[in-house]
C-alpha cells in the first residue's frame, strides 16, 4: 500500500480475494462442526434401534430427515461453487492441470446431483416442516413437545407467534455496528428469516387452494419459495451448530481462549457474508432497516481484517497434505512458481524442443516464407 514500498502486495492481502476466498474458509468449519452433530444424532438414533432402547417418533424421523436434505442441498451447492471460484480467484494459474483444481472441480460436480438433486431436496424439507406449521395451528401439544427437541425446535417459539399474533412485528436489535458483529444478533435474524418464510410458504399454499387451485398446483407455485426456507433452515443450522460447537470444544478444554476468538470470527463472518447476501429476505418484512443493512456491510469488511492474519493458518489448519491436494499452487512450502515448472516438464509435448509436430507441420509454414501473411483478400 505504500508507494515508496518495493514490496508487492500479496494476491490475499487485496479486499476482493478476501471476499471471495474468507467466507468459503468459515464455511469449512460450519460444515465442519454440523457434521459432528448430524452423525451424533444419527448413532444415537441407531444405537436405539439396535439396542431396542428408547423410542424413536415420528417426529425425530422426519426432522432429520429435513435437516440432512437441507444440508445436502446447500453445502454441495456451496462447496461446487466454491471450488469454481476458487479456480477464477487464481486467474490463468487456475486452468493448469497441475494446480490441480480442474480435477478437483470435475469429480466433485457431482455431488449436487446425486444422492438427492438439489433442486428436488427442498420440496422434502418443506414437506416435513409444514408439519410443525400445521401442530403450532393444531395446538397440537404433545407433538409440538417433539419437535422441541429436534433441529426443527427453534422454529416453535416464533412460528406460534406469528400465527397467534397477526401484528408479530419482531426486528433486529442491533444499534451499531459492533453491535451487528454478536453471535445471538446473527442467530435470531437467522431464526426469524427461516420462521417468516416458512409461515408464508404454508400460506399461499392455503390461499391458492382456497382460491381454486389443486393441491398440486398450489404445491408447484410455491417452489421457489421453498428453495429459500430449505435455504434459510440451513444456514441457521450452520451457524448454531458451529456456535455449540466452539462452545462444546472450550468446556472440554480441546480449544483455548485464543482458538476460541479465532473460532468465533469465522462465525460472525459466515453469519454476516450471508445475511449481506441475501439482504432481501431481511428487508422484505422490515426486520432490519437500511442502516442496519449498511452495518452488515461494514462489520463483513471489519471481519475480513480481522481474520487475515489467521487465514493460512485456518487453512493448514486442516492438515491436508501435499499428496492429497495434487495442487503445485496450493502445496505447504508455497514454493509455487518451481513447482508449476517442475510440473511442465512431465507434459510429454515439452520432452522435445521443439515440440513434436513441428518439423513435420508448422516448420513448413516458415521456410521459403510460406507462411508470411500477404494480405490475402478475404472470400466473404
Amino acid at each position: 500500500n505504500d508507494p515508496e514500498s518495493k514490496r508487492e502486495l500479496q494476491v490475499i492481502d487485496y479486499k476482493q480475494q478476501q471476499h471471495r476466498l474468507f467466507p468459503l474458509l468459515a464455511a469449512s468449519y460450519c460444515f465442519f462442526f454440523t457434521g459432528k452433530k448430524i452423525m451424533r444424532n444419527l448413532n444415537t438414533i441407531e444405537q436405539r434401534i439396535v439396542n431396542g432402547t428408547g423410542t424413536i417418533t415420528k417426529t425425530q424421523v422426519g426432522d432429520i430427515h429435513a435437516s440432512s436434505s437441507a444440508l445436502k442441498s446447500f453445502t454441495t451447492t456451496v462447496a461446487a461453487d466454491g471450488i469454481e471460484d476458487c479456480r477464477k480467484a487464481c486467474g490463468g494459474h487456475g486452468f493448469l492441470h497441475c494446480s490441480g483444481l480442474p480435477e478437483l472441480i470435475c469429480s466433485y460436480l457431482q455431488s449436487p446431483t446425486v444422492e438427492g438433486d438439489n433442486q428436488m431436496l427442498p420440496q422434502q424439507v418443506v414437506k416435513v416442516l409444514l408439519k410443525l406449521v400445521q401442530n403450532v395451528k393444531d395446538g397440537n401439544e404433545k407433538a409440538i413437545s417433539e419437535w422441541r427437541g429436534c433441529d426443527a425446535g427453534y422454529l416453535v417459539a416464533p412460528v406460534t407467534q406469528m400465527i397467534s399474533d397477526q401484528k408479530y412485528n419482531n426486528k433486529c436489535e442491533a444499534d451499531s455496528i459492533d453491535s451487528m458483529m454478536n453471535t445471538n444478533v446473527l442467530i435470531k435474524m437467522f431464526k426469524h428469516r427461516a420462521s417468516r418464510l416458512l409461515v408464508q410458504v404454508a400460506a399461499q399454499i392455503q390461499e391458492d387452494m382456497l382460491n381454486g387451485s389443486s393441491f398440486q398446483d398450489a404445491w408447484n407455485a410455491s417452489l421457489i419459495q421453498m428453495a429459500r426456507v430449505s435455504r434459510a433452515h440451513s444456514i441457521y443450522l450452520l451457524f448454531a451448530n458451529f456456535l455449540s460447537g466452539i462452545k462444546e470444544e472450550e468446556q472440554k478444554n480441546t480449544i483455548g481462549n485464543d482458538e476460541v476468538q479465532v473460532m468465533t470470527d469465522l462465525l460472525l463472518l459466515f453469519g454476516l457474508y450471508w445475511v449481506e447476501r441475501e439482504i432481501g429476505d431481511f428487508l422484505e418484512d422490515s426486520y432490519i432497516t437500511a442502516q442496519q443493512a449498511k452495518w452488515v456491510r461494514f462489520a463483513m469488511l471489519a471481519m475480513l481484517k480481522k481474520i487475515r492474519p489467521n487465514a493460512v493458518s485456518l487453512v493448514d489448519g486442516w492438515d491436508i497434505s501435499d499428496f492429497r491436494l495434487k495442487s503445485s499452487l496450493g502445496r505447504y512450502d508455497g514454493n509455487v512458481y518451481n513447482a508449476i515448472i517442475e510440473s511442465s516438464k512431465k507434459d510429454p509435448l515439452n520432452a522435445t524442443e521443439p515440440g513434436p509436430g513441428y518439423k513435420k507441420h508448422l516448420s513448413k509454414l516458415i521456410v521459403d516464407e510460406v507462411g508470411v501473411y500477404t494480405g490475402t483478400i478475404s472470400r466473404l
